[in-house]
């Protein structure tokens, strides 16, 4: 059974903001085109594209992110 989820706020970077995430123990420059809230009980996750090496090449991935996982690119 699928249970919807509603976005209940969402704040826009237009354009989007450079940042760095962090996935798989490693920060990758990327990007976050919003900071959303959905009625799931996660609280606030930023939305967030960047591309990382994996084995097989890179990848592009396109997904939200808790805020201790996302900081504003100094470089």
């Amino acid at each position: 059974m699928t249970v919807p989820i509603r976005l209940l706020d969402e704040r826009r970077f237009d354009p989007p903001r450079d940042v760095e995430v962090h996935n798989d123990g490693r920060w990758w420059s990327g990007h976050q085109t919003a900071w959303r809230l959905c009625d799931d009980g996660f609280g606030w996750r930023a939305a967030v594209t960047w591309r990382q090496l994996h084995d097989y090449g890179w990848g592009r991935h396109l997904t939200s992110v808790p805020p201790d996982r996302v900081r504003i690119r100094t470089r």
